[in-house]
């Protein structure tokens, strides 16, 4: 806690998301400057079950200005933002991962 969530272009990582996807490029408007936060539970736990081994959530404070992430369906689902403080770190429970990924493979997003 209080450390800081930084985009991919600061850290230097190949750890995004769509690379664990098996995607070579990245997706339509994907900014390597920014760090990407959903805006609901649900879709960050989604989005950390998707990452090898699990992953975890962090509830964070963005700083700098929030901007609509543009491979959202719903621009309010997930923002952009320069980098976010992190004020919680939650482990995201196996059994959740495989029940997420279960649901997203018959379809459903539960």
């Amino acid at each position: 806690m209080g450390e800081y969530l930084l985009p991919p272009l600061t850290t230097l990582t190949h750890q995004i998301l769509h690379a664990y996807e098996g995607v070579e490029d990245s997706r339509r408007g994907y900014r390597f400057d920014r760090v990407y936060v959903a805006t609901e539970r649900r879709s960050a736990e989604i989005h950390a079950a998707m990452f090898r081994g699990g992953g975890w959530l962090y509830r964070v404070i963005p700083e700098g200005p929030l901007e609509a992430d543009p491979d959202s369906v719903d621009p309010t689902l997930s923002q952009a933002c320069p980098r976010a403080r992190v004020v919680e770190v939650l482990p995201l429970h196996p059994a959740d991962v495989v029940r997420i990924l279960e649901s997203m493979q018959n379809g459903g997003m539960t």
